[in-house]
């Protein structure tokens, strides 16, 4: 487990580090979300991934009997066995627990969170979303199909059309499922810090690609990235939403600002290629040497040389001593070989095997089926019918000038009252029946006679065949012997002169990866520099476009302030408008006063005439009434 971790994080950090260098200020989003997640699933795939390969493997062991070693325990002897308790184990499986537990509560907290949101806010159904308007004062942020937006300013209008289409972007394209996949690996990987890195980029080419997709709606780049410098910011921001980062802004204008070039991109996806090449030969789990063609000899000294079992295996087509089985019947075919054989006599035998264009399962198979025999038993090390696999090599298989670099091949055989047992002695062949005897039994003794003298004479011929066969036999065998030693003679030749070729093609090999490593320790140079040089464009276009900003900002300021004096100039003629109409209007005001004064003088006046009159007529008649009294 712990090599797995280890090689999945250097591939990691190696995929990742490469994306920083050489695609992140690259204007190709699309694929640059293809590849930060192509990059996670392959780092954690690989180490569990095992290559194999197909090899022709020639073995010849020469192996000694050395005496087994019994030992005899007492019944009431009860064996010893140590019991230790790994400690550190436990303590690293407690402290994954226990961070399991902490990341997996954060997560579902946040999801709960969210859509805890979802169900107490009111929700605006449109075609290609759904707009959750809260009442605080939020920066629009996006979770799967829902916009989370401020109620308030969307009842008033006053959310930027650009920024309603950014936020329908990540929704577009889904941007969400990439941060939930990213969060739940780190659950299971909270441990790893290259993870928390990685969602960093991928939030970050998320805001590149909606970007990139106001601009294609023929909005202003001008006023976008004025929106982007003035519009209000949050700082508490959802962890597994998409909201729209102003904290990025530098980063965002600059590649605003970018052109693509399909040559740039074609290089940094070709620089790729020997990369994921050499991960995939770094971190896989290991290399497998698949044994298609296998040539296997086992003798034991002190051998009886009439003890042998030849198995010829091509194909599925099996045959064991020139005798032709099928799968189901090879245990009994070897028990019936060995079937006079002593069980003293089970380890002293030679052992030859030849499997030739078999695959795996059958092999497995035929392996399962010889476990059944009673060789396999009398052999205490459980050894297979074919030998194990060699190990892994140190170089690939890889074919340089035409000579393929084989790998190297160890095998240690355990021989411990050892391996398959020796073959049944030779059959002894039934005397064949003459041809020219024809045995008719009847009552004549003549006829019986002639037929006893008859058989007398086919049992000396057969016999006289049959020590023919024998002196035939062990000439043959004799040549037989002659001509494996001298096979075995040029095998350990051309196993020598392949040795030789596979130790030049290896050398040939070093010195070619030593010149592929300084071919890429030069275009890594020059990537650098290629780098650099993009640096330092990058910087210019962010000093010009501070630059535009400047002025666009003094321009601005220079009409506010204009408009502001013509504000000024009419508020103070309208000042002057209103004085002359106030001051006009009292002029007025004092001549109806004036006037109605006069009136109301002539009118006082005239009362009183009135009421002077009044009191001399009540005058007048006071003193009439008077003298009509004295009267």
């Amino acid at each position: 487990m712990i090599a797995y971790l280890i090689k999945s994080s250097l591939c990691m950090l190696l995929l990742w580090g490469f994306y920083v260098l050489f695609l992140e200020r690259e204007n190709m989003h699309y694929t640059k979300r293809f590849y930060l997640i192509f990059s996670v699933v392959f780092a954690l795939s690989i180490p569990l991934i095992t290559f194999t390969y197909t090899t022709d493997i020639q073995l010849e062991k020469q192996i000694t009997q050395e005496p087994s070693v019994t030992t005899i325990m007492a019944q009431n002897e009860a064996p010893m066995i140590e019991s230790s308790i790994d400690y550190v184990g436990i303590l690293l499986c407690s402290m994954y627990s226990v961070g399991i537990f902490i990341f997996g509560f954060r997560f579902i907290k946040n999801l709960h969170n969210l859509t805890k949101k979802i169900r107490n806010n009111e929700r605006l159904k449109e075609p290609s979303h759904v707009n959750v308007l809260v009442d605080d004062t939020i920066v629009p942020y996006t979770f799967l199909r829902y916009i989370f937006l401020s109620k308030k300013e969307y009842q008033d209008q006053n959310i930027p059309e650009e920024v309603l289409l950014h936020e329908k972007t990540h929704v577009a394209q889904k941007h969400t499922l990439d941060i939930l996949f990213i969060e739940m690996l780190q659950v299971i990987f909270w441990f790893n810090p290259l993870l928390f890195w990685i969602k960093k980029s991928i939030k970050l080419n998320h805001e590149f690609l909606a970007d990139q997709k106001v601009l294609k709606r023929q909005y202003s780049l001008q006023t976008y990235m004025n929106l982007l410098v003035t519009y209000p910011n949050n700082s508490n921001q959802v962890e597994l939403a998409s909201p729209i980062n102003y904290s990025l802004t530098k980063k965002r204008i600059v590649m605003m600002s970018k052109q693509f070039s399909k040559t740039r991109a074609a290089a940094r996806l070709l620089l790729l290629l020997p990369i994921l090449l050499g991960c995939m030969l770094l971190f896989n789990n290991k290399i497998i040497a698949q044994q298609k063609n296998v040539n296997y000899t086992k003798t034991i000294q002190n051998t009886d040389p009439n003890k042998k079992i030849r198995i010829r295996v091509k194909n599925e087509q099996i045959t064991v001593n020139g005798t032709a089985t099928k799968l189901d019947n090879f245990s009994k075919t070897i028990d019936a070989e060995t079937k006079q054989w002593k069980d003293n006599e089970l380890t002293e035998f030679q052992f030859d095997v030849q499997i030739m264009n078999s695959n795996d399962v059958f092999i497995q198979k035929l392996n399962d089926e010889y476990r059944k025999s009673r060789l396999y038993g009398a052999n205490p090390d459980g050894h297979d019918l074919i030998p194990p696999a060699p190990p892994k090599p140190e170089i690939p298989n890889v074919k340089i000038g035409g000579i393929p670099s084989p790998p190297s091949i160890s095998k240690t055989i355990n021989t411990d009252k050892n391996l398959l047992a020796p073959p049944a002695p030779p059959k002894v062949p039934s005397p064949p029946v003459h041809p020219d005897i024809d045995v008719e039994i009847d009552d004549n003794e003549n006829d019986i006679e002639g037929a006893i003298e008859a058989a007398e004479q086919a049992r000396v011929e057969a016999a006289v065949e049959r020590e023919y066969a024998l002196a035939n036999m062990m000439e043959v065998e004799m040549h037989a012997q002659e001509a494996a030693e001298i096979a075995r003679k040029s095998a350990v030749i051309h196993a020598n002169q392949a040795r030789e070729q596979a130790e030049k093609a290896r050398a040939i090999a070093i010195e070619a990866a030593h010149r592929a490593a300084d071919q890429s320790h030069r275009q890594r140079d020059l990537a650098m520099r290629h780098a650099e040089m993009s640096r330092l464009e990058a910087e210019n276009v962010r000093e010009m476009a501070i630059r535009e900003a400047r002025i666009a900002k003094e321009r601005i300021l220079h009409e506010r302030d204009k408009l502001h004096e013509e504000a000024r100039a009419a508020a103070e003629k309208a000042r002057r408008h209103a004085e002359k109409a106030r001051k006009e209007a009292m002029e007025e005001a004092k001549k109806v006063r004036k006037e109605a004064r006069k009136i109301a003088d002539a009118a006082r006046k005239e009362a009183r005439k009135e009421i002077e009159k009044a009191r001399k007529e009540r005058e007048k008649e006071r003193k009439k009434a008077e003298k009509e009294r004295d009267r």
